[in-house]
């Protein structure tokens, strides 16, 4: 399914004239603040670069990065069975289904509790990007919690800039200008 078949206004394009104008840039990655949401930058430990923004709501967090993909086409179901034979190779159960996106994925993975947690992943194609969407707590099965996570999702705007990227390559992310840092978080 080709996200022109969706009947869905977001996530959008830093080009397009409809996207949000008021928004919180981090890089390749901004949207709209939202005072019910806490927003995180996770960073990879050993190099210290950015790699996620997570948005906690209730019991709730959605992850998104954004990746650059082939101009013309989404590259979206390609990744999905990537993912879920990687997943299922480890021996976690992975279902596909279809939701507000497209194809997506539920699957338990394990946590350092030696439990496991069910998690919800879905992505949108735009051009030469792709957005990916990771949910995890009740929203996975909560309707509420999930379509206000999926409203977040929607009102992302992506900044894929002009730079030549290899498909899949995570667009950067930096903070904003006045952004408050722990101190050792980000080196």
């Amino acid at each position: 399914m080709q996200n022109s078949d969706r009947n869905i206004a977001g996530p959008y394009d830093s080009k397009d004239l409809n996207a949000p104008l008021e928004v919180a840039n981090f890089g390749s990655i901004s949207f709209t603040p939202n005072s019910l949401v806490s927003v995180r930058a996770e960073v990879e430990q050993e190099s210290g670069k950015m790699i996620a923004i997570a948005f906690d709501y209730k019991q709730s967090s959605l992850q998104v990065q954004a990746f650059s993909s082939p101009k013309g086409a989404s590259i979206w179901n390609e990744v999905v069975e990537d993912i879920s034979n990687s997943l299922m190779s480890q021996g976690v159960r992975v279902e596909s289904q279809v939701g507000a996106f497209g194809l997506e994925l539920i699957a338990e993975l394990p946590d350092q509790s030696l439990k496991s947690s069910t998690v919800r992943m879905f992505g949108y194609g735009g051009d030469r990007w792709l957005l990916r969407g990771t949910i995890v707590g009740a929203a996975v099965s909560e309707i509420d919690e999930r379509a206000f996570l999926e409203d977040i999702f929607r009102g992302i705007v992506v900044n894929r800039g002009e730079t030549p990227m290899p498909p899949r390559e995570l667009l950067p992310l930096e903070l904003p200008a006045g952004a408050i840092v722990p101190k050792g978080s980000l080196e």
